[in-house]
């Protein structure tokens, strides 16, 4: 086992329909999200007309959603559905993402992206940290969420299930130990981009993060610190990794504008 614990997982799902008969009913996801939380969540779906992927993302100004770089697919189609939760009493129209920004140094890629909305939206949605804030350690635990999974297979692996509620769940900020053992052992390109890329990492021993999850905001006092990465295959196995916001400010500031800090202070804290 302990060598499938480096696979790591780009938590980017494939929309697939399977059995749960032979799972194991676990929470991994933690639970509903309430009511008062995350009206900034944005659900991403890419296709290619044949298949499609879904990922989760962070209104961060009103014409800017924060989400994974590897939730992005050449020649497919990005739609984005904004006010999912608490959820309409109609179903949801998609809006067609064009505009993309993909954070790129000397080293290479990095696993976080910009979407840009064709027409601003009126949804309030989540700030990013101050520099002072960007200081403080992670004393307390950061929140997650997502639509991915919440079922484990006996044997430890995440499930493939599709809920349709919004769930949230708390992890330990921890430090990102995995990544040199996980390089050493898996040549994959992404896995060795993990070196030079900005990371936090978070682990729980009931909550984590599953295929479907990627993009979403890891969050602290109504702060988005990171946007979810990756994870391995063994639920609650190893550390999260999520991108670290703080060290990409100034890259999303000058792509945002300085109107993403207009708001910082003037939004209200409604959960922890």
């Amino acid at each position: 086992m302990g060598d499938m614990k480096c696979l790591l997982l780009l938590l980017c799902a494939g929309v697939t329909v399977s059995s749960d008969v032979d799972l194991q009913k676990r929470v991994v996801r933690g639970r509903p999200c309430g009511n008062t939380e995350r009206g900034y969540h944005v659900r991403l779906r890419a296709s290619d007309g044949i298949r499609s992927s879904l990922c989760g993302g962070s209104l961060i100004s009103d014409s800017y959603i924060l989400t994974a770089a590897h939730c992005w697919k050449d020649r497919w189609e990005m739609t984005a559905y904004l006010g999912v939760h608490p959820g309409p009493p109609v179903p949801l129209r998609g809006v067609r993402i064009t505009q993309h920004h993909i954070y790129n140094d000397i080293n290479g890629p990095h696993d976080i992206m910009l979407l840009k909305l064709p027409t601003p939206t009126h949804i309030t949605y989540i700030a990013l940290p101050s520099d002072l804030e960007c200081r403080n350690p992670f004393v307390k635990p950061v929140r997650v969420a997502g639509y991915g999974a919440t079922t484990v297979f006996p044997n430890g692996t995440i499930g493939n299930d599709r809920p349709t509620e919004l769930h949230c769940g708390d992890m330990k900020v921890v430090k990102c130990q995995w990544n040199k053992k996980c390089q050493r052992r898996n040549p994959d390109p992404f896995t060795q981009s993990l070196a030079y890329q900005h990371l936090l990492c978070g682990q729980s021993k009931t909550v984590d993060i599953a295929p479907g999850d990627s993009g979403g905001g890891v969050v602290k006092k109504c702060r988005i610190y990171g946007v979810i990465s990756n994870g391995v295959n063994v639920a609650c196995a190893e550390p999260a990794g999520f991108m670290n916001v703080c060290k990409y400010k100034p890259w999303i500031k000058g792509i945002v504008g300085k109107d993403i800090w207009k708001n910082l202070r003037k939004q209200k804290c409604l959960f922890p």
